[in-house]
């Protein structure tokens, strides 16, 4: 089939592709040296859809925390070699902001006060969102057919985790480097399993580009 998109429909598109190829993070052009232990808290995250959690995550609806923990847990482990991981869910009243910009636009960076020095590294995570978000349309029509002849045109729909992150060294308290998350998996009617698996993965990616981390 010939797809054809709507001029609107095209530079949204264009736009959100544009988002998604720059980087997401800045970091610190002097951290280079691979930490031998994480430590990674974040806060409660917020969910959009309680249906969708519901329906695919019913051992959780009271406690997503503990999954989202486990998820972060494995995700590290199977995405880099060589680092220990300590993870933690802590109170939203123990972090603090200050902003700072990525591609042009601030954001709340978090941070905390108090870090376990016997840990190299803290990465904190806030802001945690994760819902169904409705981006353009993409319109398609036969072969041989014309603009507005059997057109059908379908709304592009991804469950998204965002949030914000920062790195930093816990000895010092320096940042180490900071950034947003926008962890996407398209979905045709309705959110699975797996797209809650998907967004943790690229939460998790997302968070280790561009850091020795992932050396």
């Amino acid at each position: 089939m010939r797809k054809l998109k709507l001029a609107l429909a095209f530079a949204s598109a264009c736009a959100l592709l544009l988002g998604c190829a720059a980087p997401r993070s800045v970091m610190d052009q002097g951290w280079t040296q691979k930490p031998a232990n994480v430590k990674v808290v974040f806060t409660e995250p917020f969910i959009a859809n309680p249906k969708d959690l519901q329906d695919d995550l019913p051992d959780y609806v009271n406690n997503f925390s503990d999954w989202y923990k486990a998820q972060l847990d494995s995700n590290f482990a199977s995405q880099t070699t060589g680092v220990q991981y300590f993870v933690e869910k802590i109170s939203q009243d123990k972090v603090k902001f200050e902003a700072a910009a990525v591609n042009g636009v601030n954001i709340k960076v978090p941070k905390i006060e108090e870090m376990d020095n016997q840990a190299d590294v803290y990465l904190v995570i806030n802001d945690i969102w994760i819902g169904r978000v409705e981006s353009g349309t993409t319109c398609s029509t036969g072969a041989g057919g014309g603009v507005g002849m059997g057109m059908t045109c379908t709304q592009n729909k991804d469950f998204t985790g965002k949030g914000n992150f920062a790195y930093f060294d816990a000895k010092t308290g320096k940042r180490l480097g900071y950034g947003d998350i926008e962890a996407k998996s398209s979905y045709t009617f309705t959110v699975s399993q797996s797209d809650w698996l998907n967004v943790m993965t690229q939460t998790v990616a997302t968070m280790l580009e561009n850091t020795p981390i992932k050396k």
